[in-house]
């Protein structure tokens, strides 16, 4: 059965991309996210994306509350962000796990905004 958010049938393909996205944007020291510039412009392209799953929402809107960190801060503040939210119960493992070797973040954020519905209003 596919997940569904709000009675509507959500795309597994879009939350596995939403879930390895923010993985390499919190814990991926060894990717072009650790820049600091770099990890603003994907931010930027994430923007207008309409987030699947409220968690992915929640970490994503605590990483644009934390400009210029690198991983290891973020790994240090991501946490604390959240619960300042209101959202204190991340599993915020799952966004701290060491990254399989996978596509670069590049590509996997133009997949997903290619596959997103409509932008945040």
């Amino acid at each position: 059965m596919l997940p569904s958010v709000c009675g509507l049938i959500v795309p597994v393909l879009n939350l596995d991309l939403e879930s390895r996205i923010l993985r390499a944007l919190c814990s991926n020291p060894s990717s072009g996210t650790d820049n600091p510039a770099a990890r603003a412009i994907i931010l930027t392209q994430l923007h207008p994306h309409r987030w699947q799953d409220s968690e992915h929402r929640v970490v994503f809107e605590a990483l644009t509350a934390l400009p210029g960190r690198d991983a290891t801060e973020l790994r240090e503040q991501l946490p604390a962000q959240a619960t300042r939210m209101g959202f204190p119960d991340v599993n915020w493992e799952n966004y701290f796990a060491s990254a399989a070797a996978d596509s670069a973040i590049e590509t996997l954020v133009a997949e997903l905004t290619g596959t997103s519905g409509k932008p945040n209003p």
